[in-house]
């Protein structure tokens, strides 16, 4: 029987979570899993301490890696060589602004880095 207070504990790197976290979705990406492995390409962690903290900007995203949480989780501990690893999950609707998903949406956001491009989109009578 293993004894889980024998589990190793090595301190890790923000970066070195970071580098688990990108490879493990593409893991999933491989293995069809594309949402889950968009989630994790889209969604970079910081930590405090073996605590895992990830702002997601809606509910069903939190629920979808809820589901997903054991297998990253067994990952992370493995790849880190840290079985205290926690995760905390947030929902911040104000995240999700930063996503362009439909074409108005892009169109939206490349007009806030650039509000010339409205000029542009005018003058050659463009359709968005």
């Amino acid at each position: 029987m293993i004894d889980p207070t024998n589990l190793p504990r090595k301190p890790f790197t923000e970066e070195a979570l970071r580098a688990a976290w990108i490879e493990y979705g593409k893991m999933q990406d491989k293995k069809g899993e594309r949402i889950i492995g968009s989630m994790f390409a889209m969604n970079i962690p910081n930590t405090e301490g073996n605590t895992i903290l990830l702002e997601l900007p809606n509910q069903s995203m939190k629920v979808d890696l809820e589901s997903a949480q054991a297998g990253l989780l067994q990952y992370l501990y493995r790849k880190l060589e840290n079985y205290d690893i926690t995760l905390e999950i947030t929902v911040n609707e104000e995240v999700s602004k930063k996503y362009a998903f439909t074409t108005q949406d892009k169109y939206e956001k490349l007009k806030e880095k650039n509000p010339l491009i409205d000029k542009l989109r005018s003058f050659f009578d463009l359709d968005i």
